[in-house]
């Protein structure tokens, strides 16, 4: 198990149920594929081109990265002392990893792109 969790969530509140919407292309554009359990939920095994979505290149670390879309979930914003949790709904989250995932900026935008909301990316530290 990894130490670190990469959550992508809306900037804004958005109250609209899009999990339906971002699950068919997620799986559609290949960046998800098998439905497995995780921790005990539903979640997803990674696609072919999720890698390419985190800026990683190397298929054996992509394979073993694990998907979950959450209708509610929350996102992990850095304030002035600590950490703050905002709570979202449409929350994606990219397990199993850790710190070499640096550049999302493309899953950010492909987020943003597909539920016209705009989505902000980051760490959570177990």
């Amino acid at each position: 198990m990894s130490d670190y969790i990469l959550k992508f969530w809306p900037r804004n509140n958005v109250t609209e149920n899009q999990t339906e919407l971002i699950l068919k292309q997620l799986k559609d554009d290949n960046i998800i594929s098998d439905e497995i359990e995780f921790w005990g939920k539903p979640a997803f095994k990674s696609g072919a081109k999720l890698g390419e979505m985190v800026g990683i290149n190397n298929s054996n670390y992509v394979a073993e990265l694990i998907v979950q879309i959450e209708v509610n979930g929350y996102g992990v914003e850095q304030g002035k002392e600590d950490f703050e949790y905002v709570d979202r709904n449409n929350v994606v989250s990219i397990k199993n990893g850790d710190g070499e995932m640096e550049k999302w900026s493309k899953f950010e935008e492909y987020l943003t792109k597909l539920t016209k909301n705009e989505y902000k990316g980051g760490w959570e530290l177990l």
